[in-house]
């Protein structure tokens, strides 16, 4: 990120598909309620659990989101609901609730990176249980998963739709994630901040969804935690609200770190996240025209791959707005990488990526892989990709460059001679 920013200050145009800032304006309805508000001139404190109309709003927006689909949840009520400082405090928050040092949270490889930082502050440790890009990063079988499950393991994580690989877990691996939870008495924590980013034909299923048979229900319903947040649906990353519902026991407990971490959140800016929610359960039509911005952008970048990088592997992704690519050229793309940003540019216009092994635990994972975020229009998502089309053939000239031997320069009798003494 501080290459590019270095180069765009420098005149060069670079397309910054390395992070998950879409170039998508916010929902209007949200500046036009701040403007509003902060007119009366007067901020104060809000509960350390979040406004109240705001928990509420968004209950009501859960629900929705369910009812309108006609599928079967757990209703959510305004005491399931934590607001807190972005999805990012929201599972810190939860870790800090959750683990004692040396504790252990298992996440489904590729994942989050920040996921290792948010967990650090209470000393806990990640573990991952790998997917891959070849096998549409499936869920490996149960019994996989719980040879990765110790006595120090507190919670299963993971991230549908996911940031980065796209993938949507199907009911069947939710579910089964769910029987292990209650299985091994640990928790389960689903992290669904791209619930409306769908890319194609498949519905995320939410752990809200699941249905356990007698008293397992009953068990699952106090180990399963939902976080969300409002940055990817209305384009307000800055805006930094986020949410946890779970039980209100469990609401509780994580509230209780939420007021030693960050006091309250924002009460202006509750109160536009508040009358968002409240615009699009009586416009629904947005999150349709919202969805269909990203097929466009995804439709442009799979046909700009089929064209220009025939040879890299791309699994076209269910949700999110992320492609993961897999170079089999490459051992370590980082320098490629790195090359394209600062070396390469087509009409001094360049691209940035984001290499993958950060998304992984497992040793040598991602090495060939990169990150592309389709945050730009599909007109700029194709030039990118020609650009990096381009930068191959480049780099490859110039490894070529770099293998060849030196010249070596031998001394010469007169005049200059002293030029090529060896040091002392």
């Amino acid at each position: 990120m501080a290459i590019a920013k270095r180069l765009i200050s420098e005149g060069r145009m670079v397309h910054e598909l390395n992070i998950g800032q879409p170039d998508i304006s916010a929902i209007p309805i949200f500046s036009e309620a701040i403007a509003s508000r902060a007119k009366k001139g007067y901020f104060s404190y809000s509960p350390f659990i979040g406004e109240q109309y705001l928990r509420e709003t968004f209950a009501r927006y859960l629900n929705y989101h369910f009812d309108r689909r006609n599928v079967s949840h757990l209703v959510v009520d305004t005491e399931n609901v934590l607001v807190t400082v972005g999805a990012s405090a929201s599972l810190c928050n939860v870790f800090l609730a959750l683990c004692n040092p040396g504790d252990e949270i298992l996440v489904i490889e590729p994942f989050f990176p920040p996921y290792a930082g948010f967990l650090a502050v209470s000393g806990g440790v990640l573990k991952s249980v790998p997917t891959y890009a070849e096998k549409d990063f499936v869920l490996p079988p149960s019994e996989e998963i719980e040879k990765h499950i110790t006595p120090r393991t507190k919670a299963i994580l993971f991230n549908s739709p996911c940031n980065p690989s796209g993938k949507i877990f199907t009911p069947e691996e939710v579910t089964r994630l769910a029987k292990l939870a209650v299985k091994h008495d640990i928790f389960l924590i689903s992290d669904e901040v791209y619930r409306e980013m769908i890319l194609g034909d498949q519905e995320p299923f939410s752990i809200l969804q699941v249905q356990l048979e007698g008293n397992d229900m009953e068990i699952l319903k106090n180990k399963m935690i939902t976080i969300d947040s409002a940055s990817k649906s209305f384009s307000l990353c800055g805006a930094r609200i986020g949410f946890a519902v779970a039980r209100p026991e469990i609401i509780e407990k994580v509230a209780l770190v939420n007021v030693h971490t960050v006091a309250s959140v924002s009460d202006l800016v509750q109160y536009g996240v508040a009358r968002t929610y409240d615009h699009v359960l009586s416009n629904p039509s947005f999150f349709q025209e919202l969805r269909k911005t990203y097929r466009d952008r995804l439709e442009s970048a799979m046909e700009a791959i089929k064209t220009y990088l025939p040879n890299v592997i791309a699994p076209k992704p269910a949700g999110a707005f992320y492609l993961m690519l897999q170079f089999p050229e490459f051992e370590d793309i980082s320098e490629f990488c790195l090359y394209l940003l600062e070396k390469f540019n087509v009409g001094n216009e360049t691209v940035a990526l984001t290499p993958a092994p950060s998304f992984y635990l497992t040793p040598g994972r991602g090495k060939n892989e990169v990150r592309l975020a389709l945050v730009v229009s599909p007109e700029k998502i194709r030039k990118s990709i020609f650009i990096i089309s381009e930068a191959l053939k480049s780099f490859r000239l110039y490894q070529e460059m770099q293998k060849k031997p030196t010249l070596s320069a031998s001394p010469q009798k007169g005049k200059g001679a002293d030029r090529f003494r060896s040091p002392a």
